[in-house]
């Protein structure tokens, strides 16, 4: 009698990086979320860019002097608030597929969960980057014209840092912002929790800081993300200031997506 023995093997063929990112941007485009949380964004910043300018432009000036604002600070206005929105869909963006088991069917598909991570962060960077670009651009012109409406003088010249900077920096804290609560969401595998870290990050620890009057920790405060992130969207010049805020901006997405890795690669789904 003879026996047949069966050696396990591969099915398929394995999962390339570009497969896993278009799933991740089919999955992140099909989430009712997504479109609800970048449509309150947009509304909230150009609204308060408008408001901004209206209240700024309606305050009266002593005789013979002249207001004027930079026109690039102008869409940087609602950036207050608009970070809270994209905080919470960077959070909301992973813990989603915890809440419901589906990280379990990402992890089978992708089972190093490296790549899949990688790819969430790069799908959600370009979209809220793009989004948040569009966003500052749409609140910077409707300021921009409230502003000259009420008579009030523009800084500007011609396109230049002083135009280019604060939208491109805005843009890019939103998409490092991201990412960063993609990461917190990704080690606390939480919705609630991971949108109370990221909240109190950008507003309560920074307020606090605030607070103190200790030159020390008022000088520490310039490094939580929030600050650098707002330094970015205001900077009108290369500067070592603005230097500062890109490092700090961009260390603190890195330093919790490498944590984030750790921790997915040692916990199960």
């Amino acid at each position: 009698m003879t026996t047949t023995t069966f050696t396990p093997g591969r099915i398929g063929q394995p999962v390339a990086f570009g497969g896993v990112l278009r799933s991740e941007w089919i999955k992140l485009l099909s989430l009712r979320s997504t479109y609800w949380s970048l449509a309150a964004a947009f509304v909230l910043s150009v609204g308060v860019s408008t408001l901004a300018a209206f209240a700024i432009g309606g305050l009266a000036q002593p005789e013979g002097a002249e207001l004027t604002i930079p026109v690039g600070q102008i869409g940087a206005t609602g950036l207050f608030l608009t970070q809270l929105v994209f905080g919470v869909l960077g959070a909301i963006a992973i813990t989603g597929e915890y809440s419901t088991g589906m990280i379990r069917s990402t992890f089978t598909a992708v089972p190093t969960r490296t790549p899949a991570l990688l790819a969430k962060s790069l799908v959600l960077f370009v979209v809220a980057f793009v989004v948040g670009l569009v966003t500052l651009v749409v609140s910077t012109a409707a300021g921009a014209l409230v502003f000259s409406a009420l008579g009030q003088s523009l800084s500007f010249d011609e396109f230049g840092a002083e135009i280019a900077l604060p939208l491109l920096g805005g843009a890019l804290y939103l998409g490092l912002l991201t990412v960063f609560a993609l990461a917190v969401g990704a080690m606390v595998r939480a919705g609630a929790g991971a949108i109370a870290i990221v909240l109190g990050i950008l507003l309560v620890i920074p307020s606090v800081l605030a607070a103190i009057p200790v030159e020390w920790v008022q000088e520490g405060g310039r490094y939580m993300l929030s600050t650098a992130g707002m330094g970015l969207s205001n900077a009108l010049a290369i500067d070592a200031d603005f230097w500062r805020n890109l490092i700090v901006t961009v260390a603190w997405p890195v330093v919790a997506l490498l944590g984030a890795i750790g921790v997915v690669l040692k916990r199960d789904a």
